[in-house]
Order: structure tokens, then sequence, then C-alpha cells
């Protein structure tokens, strides 16, 4: 019996996970409904598989990062609405174990459970599409690599935030902030803060996508 840490901020959702896994080889030790939750009890709990929701508050991302930082070599699987194309990258090169869109069939996520909980992985079948869809555009004229301190930047740039922000985020000068984004900007041809913005995430997904592969 594999025990799972359910992060979702939605208790309909959670409710209805917890029935879909009666009389499966999976049960919900613990629920969570946010990012800050979820991390703290891992400890506690000590799950098999660690369910993340993407979209419940401080964002199922903020939590795989985490863990990758500090080489908690935790089974991952995360269960969602929607996936942009730069996070469905940097998730597989992070290391989560299974991907279950929230549109599916019922039964993809126990054949994910069971799978990860083997051992192995298992992606929705819709998503695989797209990882190879990504793979395969981007083929071999690529763009220089991103490090990444560089991804990070850019995704805050997606989020909107200014220089002084990102400068406190990173614990860094404003200067430093600028040092960098000249240095992205010239790396990926882009003029215009507006214009690393909106395709940040094909920058983003590109990047991932040399890891994966």
């Amino acid at each position: 019996m594999s025990r799972i840490l359910m992060a979702d901020d939605h208790p309909m959702i959670r409710t209805a996970i917890e029935v879909l896994l009666r009389d499966t080889p999976h049960e919900v030790a613990a629920t969570a409904a946010s990012a800050t939750e979820a991390l703290d009890q891992l400890e506690a709990v000590k799950p098999d598989i660690l369910l993340l929701d993407l979209a419940m508050p401080g964002g199922g991302m903020s939590v795989v990062r985490k863990l990758k930082d500090d080489r908690v070599g935790q089974k991952i699987v995360l269960l969602t609405a929607a996936i942009d194309d730069a996070t469905l990258m940097e998730a597989r090169t992070l290391g989560v174990r299974g991907m279950v869109l929230k549109s599916s069939d019922p039964a993809f996520l126990i054949d994910c459970l069971d799978r990860v909980q083997s051992g192995g992985t298992w992606i929705d079948p819709e998503l695989a599409e797209r990882i190879q869809a990504l793979n395969e555009s981007f083929g071999d004229a690529r763009r220089p690599a991103l490090a990444p301190r560089e991804r990070q930047l850019i995704r805050f740039v997606r989020q909107g935030l200014r220089n002084k922000e990102i400068a406190s985020e990173l614990g860094v000068t404003e200067g430093t902030v600028k040092v960098y984004l000249h240095g992205i900007f010239e790396k990926l041809s882009v003029s215009t803060r507006t214009e690393l913005a909106v395709r940040a995430d094909e920058f983003l997904a590109e990047s991932y996508s040399r890891d994966v592969n």
C-alpha cells in the first residue's frame, strides 16, 4: 500500500481522489492546501508519493524546485487542469515521475500511481504528445544554453516583476539584475522586456528540452 500526500486547494478534488483510491493499492495519508503546507507535512508524513496540484497557492512547481534543490529523492506526480510548455519541460527536467491532466479518465491517475510506485514514470498521453512535438520542433538549430539563474530571471519577467522586485527575490542589487537581463537579451536575440515576457514560454521550454535530451 503506497501512502500519498495530496496537495490541492480544492476540497472537492481532495475528496474525489480519496474516494477514487478506495480499494486500490494507494491511500491518501494526508492532505495539504498549499505549497507551504505540503512542505511542512513532508517530514512528518514521509509519503511514498507526493501528488501535487500545479495551481494551488504557492504553486506546485515551487515544491518540486525546493525538493530538487534539497536533493530530496521524493516520487512526485503532478495533477493539473493545464500546464504550459515551459513548465511541462521543466517538470521533466526536475525528475517528476508522473503527470496527469484533471480532464483525463480517472483511471489514468490510478495507472500513473501504480507505475510511479513501482519505480517507473507515467505521462498523460496528451502531454506525452506535446513533449514529443516540442522536442521535434526545436530540432538541432538551438539557441545558446540558458543557465539556471537566467531561467529564473525569465520566469520573473514573465510574471511581470520589476527589476527591484527581482533583485529582492534573488538577494542581489538592481544593477546585477540589469547585467543578467542584458546578457539574456543578447543570448536570445530579443530587444525588449515585453518580447522576452511574451516569448518566455518558448525560450524556457526549449532550454528545459535540452536538459531532458
